[in-house]
């Protein structure tokens, strides 16, 4: 293998004109793959295509529709709702649900108009020709007449004679004609109280519609008539109880809502265009009386995917200018930035293949560029700063040869730690996670051939034209703080190992503790213009997302049944009165129904079939659209949410998709982004400590391998064992709620730590075979090496700091956490283990089979008599 190095080494420095050439062709072409990346936040990257919450959710949006935007009325004080429709109100709302209906990605809108117009068909029958004032006369056009053929008359009148007939049931005879009061009805039997209820109420719903209607129609440009539509009651001095069938669209007396139903299944993009669409033509919601908000999770999702376009460049950019400074600060070399060079152009082979590929970048895979950044710079000032210890220190005749026979085996041990504790994160349920996973191997194995091929040919050519002098830093401040950190001592190796094991051990018990952040209003910046106004919807209306459940025929025939009708009807009541706490108010086809069908203090009648088909016929587009197919084999029931984190919605998706019992071949399925969230929670949180585990596995069986020694492997794990275990009890103890994006963390971290741990293993082994005793060895590779570890770690621990400057605190609390537990990573690697090595090592456990290899002998570089006569000057020219 020293051969190969040797050859290596060789022949890139004597080409380095053509490996400079070919690296520039390969980087422009890798580079081009670059424009290939596609930036995915939508289900695709949270859920994966087999599951059944994915699978549902695209059926649910292919019958439904999409996200909804929401767009909420608050009435100034002292204003009331029905005073929206008046002053040009009703003219105003008609003219942006025009414009809002026309966008092409837009599936419906329910605004305070529609709502109001369904209402209206339902309560006064629509006849052809009767809103023209010419026909004012004609009897068919009596308020009256349409009035009894309503549809909501028709169901009030129904659930009277359903109250009859439920009182015979009873063994009771309900008096013909019912008294109109229940206090008059002496002598009636108590089992009719309930049909006198609802006849009574009929008959005073009949007087106020006739007050409402008599000096303007039933219009919505008559103010009486629109209070009448509202106002299950009205106050003495204005607003009044809002009627339960409209509470969906109007919260209270202040408060009005309009949805706009995005079409479903749509991308990113094309969402965020229509949002963007959306919120310019609700601009034209203009009122004297009332101040008008828009938003909704499209608006947040574009949000996200615009900051992933730029946001990665701009974290990738404040990374290199930290590194940068670092390296010019306490990287005392020649050209010192090189490395900074060389991983950038890693880098950019890195996200090419990954463009080629076809590896997006989701909310997650942003984190990749500071990191490998962070972790891939090690690679580099390790290359560069042993190629100048050959020359300077050593003084090597073949120092490129020497540094690449002595450090390119151990790189390439590195990588492979990197790369399995990276590929651990496949194990992940959540695709965006595997995503990052196979990011970061892509990337540290490009990074890995940069800073071999680039620093051996560059300084090999540098060398061999221009040999660098200097003196060496081995009592430099850099050598003597590594080696002051590592001088525990070695009899303390067993309390450090036992406290090692308790810190790992501890952390594992804390972490099933830990709380996660389930809330993705939290997960993103929360000073931007989305989050104010999301929070000002959830202010004034009590929530801002949804909860959709739909019902479908598996056999594909109509549900208009009463027995699923009946079915629907309960499922809507009783789940809104067990989760009163997570849902606010839900709606649907049969819940409008059965909601105009309540009357005050009468027991609950379910609505027949019939009347919510007829309802179903009358309503507008928009909210048929959202409720139900067209030929009846699937309804749709829409709960708004409360606000609160996934996790507290968990329990009420969970008891929806379990315990549901609808009637035969009907099926009841939660969906709808509350739901995907719930999934994508699941996926990151199931397995989370695992992808720690298996990546910790995984570099221990290479580490046994490659290092063919057990003992080896453990003493290179130690340091890792601590800063997760310490990273956990942190955690715990402080209360903090983690970011989901921390299930990547531990592999990071194992990747991170190995890396130097084995380095430091390597270099202890090689300072050994120069017949040096354990303690001896130890602090030599210290003072050797102490100026590139130093540099490494605050290089490492920069690039994964910056993710913490990222406006999403999902990526912030990751980007801390993260830095947290390397920088316990690498302290402990050069604190304790030091002592741990020279402990074993004393036992002949470390460098046991490992000191006896013969070294191959150089390759001749001069091709010329006169460019050996050269090099020997060079090198004898060099200073003491």
């Amino acid at each position: 293998m020293q051969r190969f190095w040797s050859w290596l080494a060789v022949n890139l420095g004597k080409r380095a004109g053509v490996v400079t050439l070919v690296g520039l062709i390969l980087t422009l072409g890798l580079g081009y793959g670059i424009t290939n990346l596609d930036f995915a936040t939508g289900q695709d990257s949270y859920l994966n295509a087999d599951e059944q919450v994915y699978t549902d959710n695209v059926a649910y949006q292919e019958l439904f529709g999409g996200q909804a935007m929401i767009s909420v009325f608050s009435m100034n004080e002292g204003s009331y709702v029905d005073e929206l429709f008046a002053d040009g109100g009703e003219e105003t709302m008609r003219s942006v649900a025009d414009e809002i209906n026309e966008i092409p990605g837009v599936l419906g809108l329910i605004d305070p108009i529609a709502a109001l117009d369904f209402s209206s068909d339902l309560v006064v029958a629509p006849v052809q020709g009767c809103d023209d004032p010419a026909n004012a006369q004609n009897p068919e056009c009596s308020v009256f007449v349409r009035a009894l053929e309503a549809a909501a008359t028709g169901a009030l009148i129904e659930s009277v004679e359903v109250a009859k007939a439920e009182a015979a049931a009873a063994g009771a005879t309900c008096p013909d004609p019912l008294p109109p009061d229940t206090s008059e009805a002496s002598g009636v039997d108590p089992a009719c109280d309930d049909a006198i209820l609802r006849n009574t109420y009929v008959e005073e719903t009949s007087l106020r519609l006739a007050a409402a209607t008599e000096n303007g129609g039933p219009t919505l440009s008559n103010p009486d008539y629109v209070k009448f539509l509202l106002y299950e009651t009205e106050n003495p001095g204005g607003g009044g109880e809002i009627r339960k069938a409209l509470l969906p669209f109007f919260p209270d007396d202040t408060h009005a809502m309009s949805i706009t139903r995005l079409k479903g299944n749509q991308s990113i993009e094309e969402e965020g265009e229509t949002s963007d669409a959306v919120v310019a033509a609700a601009e034209g919601y203009t009122f004297d009386n009332a101040e008008v908000v828009t938003t909704g999770a499209p608006v947040l999702l574009k949000d996200i995917n615009d900051y992933l376009r730029g946001g990665m460049l701009t974290l990738g950019g404040i990374a290199l200018a930290v590194m940068a400074l670092i390296l010019i600060i306490f990287f005392n070399v020649r050209w010192r930035l090189l490395p900074l060079a060389v991983v950038t152009v890693g880098v950019i082979w890195a996200f090419g293949v990954t463009g080629y590929a076809g590896i997006p970048l989701t909310l997650v895979t942003i984190a990749g560029l500071p990191v490998m950044l962070g972790v891939g710079i090690d690679y580099a000032i390790q290359m560069h700063s042993r190629i100048e210890e050959e020359v300077i220190i050593d003084r090597t005749a073949h120092p490129i040869q020497e540094a690449a026979r002595k450090l390119g085996g151990p790189m390439l041990v590195v990588t492979a730690n990197a790369v399995l504790a990276f590929l651990a994160i496949l194990a992940s349920k959540t695709p965006m996670i595997r995503d990052f996973g196979l990011l970061l191997a892509v990337g540290i194995v490009a990074i890995c051939i940069s800073s071999i091929v680039n620093p051996l040919a560059i300084l090999g050519i540098r060398e061999y034209k221009r040999p660098t002098h200097g003196k060496s830093w081995t009592d430099g401040w850099l050598a003597r703080f590594v080696n002051g950190l590592g001088r525990l001592p070695a009899g303390l190796a067993v309390i450090l190992m036992i406290a090692a094991a308790g810190i790992f051990t501890g952390g594992v018990l804390a972490e099933e503790h830990i709380d996660i952040q389930t809330d993705p209003i939290r997960w993103v910046d929360q000073d931007t213009e989305v989050i104010r106004n999301i929070t000002t919807l959830e202010e004034e209306i009590g929530g801002s997302s949804e909860v959709g459940v739909y019902v479908v025929s598996d056999a594909g025939e109509s549900l208009y049944t009463d027995e699923t009708v009946e079915y629907i009807d309960q499922l809507t009541i009783e789940t809104l009165e067990e989760y009163d706490d997570e849902l606010i108010v839900g709606s649907g086809i049969v819940g409008t129904v059965s909601d105009l069908m309540d009357v005050p203090g009468a027991a609950h009648v379910s609505p027949s079939a019939a009347s919510v088909q007829a309802a179903w016929d009358l309503a507008p587009e928009g909210i048929q659209l959202s409720t139900a197919s067209p030929d009846g084999d699937a309804m749709n029931i829409i709960m708004l949410t409360a606000e609160g984190s996934l996790e507290e919605r968990g329990p009420l998706v969970e008891d929806l998709r379990e315990n549901s019992t609808p009637p035969d071949g009907v099926r009841v399925t939660p969906s709808g982004l509350a739901v995907v969230g719930i999934g994508l929670l699941d996926n990151l949180t199931e397995g989370r400590i695992f992808l720690t585990y298996l990546a910790l596995a995984l570099v221990f069986i290479w580490l046994t391998i490659a290092m063919r020694s057990v003992v080896r492997s453990l003493l290179a794990l130690v340091p890792v064992l601590i800063a997760v275990g310490t990273a956990s009890l942190v955690a715990y103890f402080g209360g903090f709620k983690l970011s989901p994006m921390t299930a990547v963390g531990g592999p990071l971290v194992v990747a991170a730590c190995t890396e130097f741990t084995t380095l430091i293993l390597y270099r202890y082994l090689e300072e050994r075979r120069r017949g040096l005793e354990p303690q001896q060895a130890i602090d030599a590779a210290g003072a050797r090496t102490g100026r590139a570890f130093v540099v490494s770690a605050l290089t490492t621990m920069a690039g994964v700091a910056v993710i913490a400057l990222s406006s999403l605190p999902l990526l912030r609390d990751f980007g801390i956490t993260v830095a947290i537990n390397v920088s316990v990573a690498l302290l402990s690697a050069l604190v304790v283990l030091p002592p741990l090595v020279v402990w074993a090592d004393k036992r002949g456990w470390v460098s046991k089979g490992m000191l006896d290899r013969e070294d191959e002998p150089f390759l001749d570089v001069p091709k010329t008599e006169e460019e050996a006569k050269a090099l020997a000057a060079a090198m004898a020219a060099k200073p003491d």
